[in-house]
Formats: structure tokens, sequence, C-alpha cells
């Protein structure tokens, strides 16, 4: 052989060693696992924490906040009293003014002008128009004072309102935070629950699957200790002076429906009914149906197909699917047992 065709052949194996190692042999259906399912739940338990703690800052805010509420409701109250008491001192007042206006403009018989025609000297005169002036000033400036106090009670109390729409405005605003806070402690603490049912199912299907894999390997052992022919379901043979056919990838699957589909449970690709220690999986091309290989000192024959199987894959067919997840994916020397 040339050392051109050598190398030609050379490279295509690689080729079809890179192109098995992208395949897969079996469906394999995988669950998040306890750790998985632990690290998810801690974290939600963390973020549920951290929601409480915000309610209950939140809960503080509310809290002091119909506090504010609650005293600026007595402010207002208390300025609608004050508004009150001047609008009773000014109607007092008024009428008050009304009196002696009446008084120095009708007492008794006497008018206004008479009381001042009354004057005995100018001196008098003057007095009495004094009189008439200071109690006009008087009751202007009193009027004025009453009507400057409750201009500043009016604002104070405009201010107070808008207080009191601002708080409740706030009012508002939290409780509508403390809501979606709660609703999304209720998610949350739903899903911790959801994740708590998970971790005890997986924990039930890891000790299942382990007592499955250790069910497996006493199996996979005993079979070992009995060997057999080649012609036997899977007798330890040596492979000495035997052709290699190549190194192949070995996988694993079983008659259900993840390894399977729609073929689960029936019979092989040459018609025969799949055994566990004797049934493969090949690509005709490489190793013709019927044939017999030796795989780690075991003989298996050449019965089944599978899209999955292409160049230098073997599937080895054994009872259940966590035998096939236990004995997973490795890769190793293939010799004819013929």
């Amino acid at each position: 052989m040339s050392t051109r065709l050598k190398r030609m052949l050379r490279a295509g194996v690689v080729a079809g060693c890179v192109a098995a190692m992208g395949c897969t042999g079996t469906l394999v259906y995988a669950e998040p696992s306890t750790e998985e399912l632990e690290r998810q739940k801690g974290a939600l338990e963390n973020e549920v924490a951290g929601l409480n703690e915000e309610l209950n800052s939140l809960g503080s805010d509310i809290d002091s906040l119909a506090t504010q509420m609650e005293e600026t409701a007595a402010a207002m109250e208390e300025t609608q009293k004050r508004m009150d008491e001047a609008q009773k001192r000014g109607e007092e007042q008024y009428e008050a003014m009304k009196l002696r206006i009446k008084y120095m403009y009708e007492a008794g018989n006497t008018t206004f002008l008479e009381l001042l025609c009354s004057a005995e000297d100018m001196a008098d005169f003057l007095n009495k128009t004094d009189f008439v002036q200071n109690v006009s000033e008087y009751d202007r400036d009193m009027l004025q004072a009453l009507e400057d106090t409750q201009e500043e009670i009016r604002m104070e109390g405009d201010e107070l309102k808008e207080q009191q729409t601002a708080l409740a405005d706030m009012e508002e605003e939290l409780n509508a935070k403390r809501s979606e806070l709660e609703s999304q402690i209720a998610s949350k603490s739903d899903q911790i629950s959801q994740y708590s049912s998970q971790i005890e199912k997986a924990k039930a299907a890891e000790a299942l699957l382990a007592q499955q894999r250790a069910a497996a390997q006493q199996a996979a052992q005993q079979q070992a200790a009995v060997g057999g022919s080649a012609g036997s379901a899977g007798g330890t043979v040596s492979t000495d002076g035997k052709q290699s056919i190549g190194r192949f990838r070995v996988t694993h699957y079983c008659p259900c429906y993840y390894c399977c589909g729609s073929w689960a449970g029936s019979n092989t690709a040459s018609g025969t009914v799949p055994t566990v220690g004797r049934t493969i999986a090949v690509d005709p091309s490489v190793i013709p149906l019927g044939s017999q290989v030796i795989i780690n000192g075991h003989v298996y024959t050449a019965e089944d197909t599978g899209s999955a199987v292409k160049g230098n894959v073997i599937d080895v067919f054994v009872s259940d699917h966590a035998t096939a997840l236990a004995n997973g994916v490795f890769y190793t020397e293939v010799y004819w047992a013929n």
C-alpha cells in the first residue's frame, strides 16, 4: 500500500471518529439533580427573605405615614376650630361696631350732627370729632386684623389640605407596593413548596437509580464470572490474534420510549428479539448485521441499527434505562470474533 493511500485512509478514520464523537447513541431524559434543586430552592428562599425584609421596612413606612396622617387630620381639625373662633369674633366685632355707629349717629334724639354742634367751643368740637374718628379707626383696624387672621388661618388650612392629599397619595402607593410584595412572596413560597416536593422525588429517584446501578454492576460481574463460548450471550474471550475493526464509541440503549421512540418494544432490525448481553446496534456499512464482535472481552452479535448509530459507533442493548445511564459512554478497541 502506497504512502499516499495510507495517509488518505488515516484521514478517513480520523474523520469518522470525529463524526462519531459528535453523535449520541442513546436518548437521555435528564431531570435536575438534587443538588441543583437545592441550589434553586436556596436562591428562592434568599429572595423571599429579602422580600420579607423589604415588606417589614415598608410596613414601618406605612405605620409612620399613618401617624403623619393622624397628626395632619388633628391639625386640620384645630385649624377649623380657629377659623370658627375667628369667624365668631368677626361677627361679634361687627355687631359691636353697628351698636357704636348707632349710638354715635342715633344716640337718643341727638343726631351725629347735633352731637358735633352741641360742642361748647372749638376745643370741645375737636374733641368730639377726634372721638368719632378714633372709634372709626379702631373698628377699621380691628376688622383688618381679623381679616389678616382669617387669611392666615385659611392659608394654613390650604397647606394642610395639600399635605393631606400628598400623604393619601403616598399611602396608596405604599399599599400597592405592599400588595405586590405580598403577591411575590406568595408566588415564590409556592415555588419553594414545589421545589421541596421535587427534591423529595429526586432523592427517591436517585436512591432507586443507585439501587439499579448496583444491581447492574452485580449482574455484569456475574456475567463476567460465567464466561462462555464466542457464540454465547456475553462470554469473556481473549482478543489475542483477533483482527481489530477499529476504535469505537460505545453507548447503551434499552427498549424504552426514550431510547427507541416509536420502535420501543419491537424486534431488532434483523428480526430477532433483542437480548441483553448479545444484541448490539451497528452501522451495517461498518459491521454487517449478523457479525460477531468482541467488546472488552465479551462477544456480541450485530442485530440492530439506529438513526444515531453511524460510523464507528456501537449501541449495546441493556435491560432498562437506569442501566443505560449507569453504563454511560466510553471508547474502546473492537475486534472481530469470527
